[in-house]
């Protein structure tokens, strides 16, 4: 399961791409939301922020994600479903949201359009997609996989699925003609590289960990941590940059 702790530790980081992404449609009126793959509710606070009046709900498939959701946002309804599957029992929607989750499905097509047919006419489909794969970080990571490369075989289902910005567009143009694209670069300073390492552990590194044992992990731990060292080097003030690459999308239907 995922480490709701770990992953919270960079909230503001991992909440301003949900921030800007609700600020692109702040003019909008919605009064129904779905927020898919909402995790510990973070990407669920700036929906809420921004439309008081809405009923929003809350799903993910991690119960400790949920708890710290439920805790952070009590008036919101979270729900655990797995969001791989069709969720039609939850009705229609104005807004269905997901900030950095859609990257965690092997099969995107069927997802995108299957929330194409929970929405309202003239509803939204909005969401944020780490370009990890294009990142040094993700290298770093691939390359540390040799030292264990038994202990990961299989992983396919588990790793990030990323397509291109066009991929994308062409998925999104079978639902709608509106559509709206945008790429960011998000650029974290860290105090170390260990930081780095920390906020992967959140989210890319978890798949990997899982397959190993204690001592495993602090292993392959030491070797990401190497990789990053020479791909991430200090500032002459010991800060360490760690540019993020975000993809966003939104599609009127």
């Amino acid at each position: 399961m995922w480490e709701a702790g770990i992953y919270n530790r960079y909230g503001k980081e991992r909440m301003q791409p949900s921030i800007d992404l609700a600020g692109r449609m702040r003019e909008k009126d919605f009064q129904r939301i779905l927020d898919v793959g909402c995790g510990t509710g973070m990407s669920t606070a700036p929906l809420v922020s921004t439309w008081k009046q809405a009923e929003i709900i809350g799903v993910d498939r991690s119960a400790e994600m949920l708890e710290k959701a439920r805790e952070l946002l009590p008036e919101v309804e979270f729900l655990q479903r797995d969001c791989r599957k069709p969720l039609p029992d939850l009705g229609k929607f104005d807004l269905i949201f997901s900030n950095a989750f859609l990257q965690w499905l092997p099969d995107q097509e069927t997802f995108i359009a299957n929330s194409f047919a929970m929405l309202h006419h003239h509803g939204i489909f909005a969401a944020q997609i780490p370009l990890f794969e294009t990142m040094p970080a993700h290298g770093c990571i691939v390359r540390a996989e040799t030292i264990y490369e038994d202990k990961f075989q299989g992983m396919e289902d588990e790793k990030y699925v990323l397509h291109s910005a066009t991929k994308y567009y062409d998925i999104l143009a079978e639902y709608t003609d509106q559509i709206e694209m945008w790429i960011t670069d998000y650029c974290h300073q860290m105090d170390s590289v260990i930081n780095i390492l920390e906020f992967l552990r959140g989210t890319a590194l978890h798949p990997y960990l899982d397959r190993l044992n204690e001592e495993e992990q602090e292993l392959f731990l030491k070797e990401v941590r190497k990789n990053l060292e020479k791909e991430y080097p200090a500032q002459p003030n010991g800060k360490v940059l760690f540019p993020f690459k975000r993809l966003f999308l939104v599609g009127q239907k």
